[in-house]
């Protein structure tokens, strides 16, 4: 059933923002290598606000917003299970609790184990999959799927859907493996484009190979969405997309493009902390913007 705009979809709202900037300032917290700064958790330096330092509050600022985003999301959660009507969100309401209990154990990890490449690459994937829930959980309650009438009987719409699952599956791959880049320092082990150490296809092994399977993703995933921008524009009237849909397809395109220059200049001007936070946060809108379509063409 669908939810107007009631205290629930606002608080849907403000935890898909609070989320989102919590995954852009962990990337912060990351790249000025500020996860330690704080060495003990739940508490920092045994204090519940520790004295003031720009790296230690940078991490301080980034636990603060995960606990709003808890109280939240169980407010939220509540609210769910207490009304009859909203039964078609209770088992994404389970499923994004498990994601969000399984996330602060992660981010109590990420402290005690010292930043363990894989359980701070868990930790962001963990987040990732959080915020598609969230993200969900807002598109099915406001029921946008019933609102377009496209020609589903088409193959094209069929491969036009399909291209839409492929390209939010490989968004999500590259999240991934970005992360793993950069807890596993593999960023710097080949600072040229498109060559890495003047090789097109370098020994595949430990870092390197970190880094090329996130440049051969980012190519693929080049490709999907281009072929989505090609639907979006010549198949348009064969499919049924209205201006919004195709509007989703090019600006799918662009964001891509655009976050590969940025990866592009990650490189050249060695990782600075700006563009290794524009990065991700270009990945995550370009995920959420991969999503709408889907559930706009659903």
């Amino acid at each position: 059933m669908a939810i107007k705009k009631t205290s629930n979809l606002f608080l849907l709202n403000v935890l898909l923002f609070l989320t989102f900037d919590l995954m852009i300032l962990g990337a912060g917290v990351r790249t000025m290598d500020a996860g330690l700064t704080c060495p003990d958790w739940p508490l920092c330096f045994g204090k519940v606000v520790p004295e003031f330092h720009f790296g230690v509050y940078l991490e301080f600022i980034h636990r603060v917003i995960a606990g709003i985003v808890g109280l939240l999301y169980l407010a939220f959660f509540i609210q769910i299970w207490k009304s009859p009507s909203k039964r078609s969100l209770r088992i994404y309401s389970l499923v994004g609790l498990f994601f969000l209990l399984a996330q602060i154990i992660m981010g109590g990890l990420t402290v005690l184990k010292l930043l363990e490449a894989y359980i701070v690459t868990l930790h962001l994937s963990l987040a990732t999959i959080f915020l598609l829930v969230l993200f969900v959980m807002k598109k099915t309650a406001l029921n946008e799927e019933k609102s377009t009438k496209l020609n589903r009987s088409k193959k094209t719409y069929k491969l036009f859907k399909l291209n839409i699952i492929l390209s939010v599956i490989f968004v999500f791959i590259q999240i991934v493996l970005g992360g793993l880049v950069a807890s596993t320092y593999s960023g710097l082990v080949c600072i040229d484009f498109p060559t890495c150490n003047g090789q097109y296809f370098p020994p595949m092994i430990g870092p390197i190979a970190i880094q090329m399977f996130h440049r051969f993703g980012a190519y693929w995933l080049g490709l999907l969405i281009t072929g989505l921008f090609i639907f979006a524009i010549f198949f348009k009237s064969k499919i049924g997309l209205n201006n919004n849909q195709r509007r989703l397809g090019v600006w799918a395109f662009m964001l891509v493009y655009t976050q590969m220059f940025v990866g592009i200049m990650n490189l050249k001007y060695l990782m600075p902390a700006m563009l290794s936070v524009l990065h991700l946060g270009l990945a995550l809108t370009l995920m959420l913007t991969l999503v709408n379509l889907y559930y706009k063409t659903k």
